[in-house]
């Protein structure tokens, strides 16, 4: 069976439409916008829909009838009960079932027109719906700064007292050198510092000499000398 409720305040109150209305139209539009776009034209800008909204009318009966889907009530009552909840601002509870379509859903109550019929007690009403989508707001809290310390002028300022901190030493090791007498070779200075002249690359390495200068090293050249080989000599 069809029907039509309105309730409010979670269903304490609320009433079922005594006579269902002709048709039950539903409204859903979109918030596109539209741009002028040059070399284009219009354009449509699709945006999320808005709130569904829909209205029907039909009227409250002065006396009791076979038409009616429930008992008996008098208009005057639905009338004051629809408009307290819109003076309270109140969201109600709009549900239609038994169509071809089921409606259970918070709306506000946007407009509600009425009259009486003419040459009867009855009374004609218009009453338009929107959907209502419940939200929050949050409060914000401004944070205050810590207020300041006032400082005395009677008291004398404190000196503060630096350390200085020593130089760094080098930690870096400086290379010892050997100047080259006749006869030498890195093979021979490697061999003199590590026992081993194949370690004679380190020292070429070391001193950047090229291959082809091997054997052609002046007497008197330094050559340094790693570090860790100064160490074991």
């Amino acid at each position: 069976m069809i029907g039509i409720y309105l309730s409010a305040k979670n269903d304490k109150e609320g009433f079922r439409i005594p006579v269902n209305p002709p048709e039950l139209p539903f409204k859903q539009d979109a918030d596109g916008e539209e741009f002028q776009v040059a070399s284009v034209g219009t354009v449509n800008v699709p945006k999320p829909m808005k709130l569904r909204e829909f209205s029907f009318s039909s009227f409250f009966p002065s006396s009791d009838t076979h038409y009616a889907e429930t008992q008996f009530v008098k208009p005057q009552e639905y009338l004051n009960k629809i408009n307290e909840w819109m003076t309270n601002e109140e969201v109600i509870r709009f549900v239609f079932v038994g169509g071809s379509f089921t409606v259970n859903e918070q709306v506000t109550i946007e407009s509600f027109e009425y009259q009486q019929q003419y040459g009867t007690a009855d009374v004609d009403y218009t009453i338009s719906f929107k959907k209502f989508v419940p939200f929050g707001f949050k409060k914000m809290e401004i944070a205050k700064k810590p207020k300041a310390a006032v400082k005395s002028t009677d008291k004398k300022p404190t000196e503060k007292l630096v350390k200085k901190q020593a130089p760094r030493e080098n930690s870096k090791p400086v290379p010892q050198t050997y100047s080259l007498v006749r006869g030498d070779s890195l093979w021979k200075i490697a061999q003199k510092y590590t026992g081993n002249g194949a370690n004679y690359k380190a020292l070429q390495s070391l001193n950047g000499i090229k291959d082809s200068d091997l054997r052609r090293l002046p007497i008197g050249l330094k050559v340094k000398i790693p570090p860790e080989w100064a160490v074991k000599k």
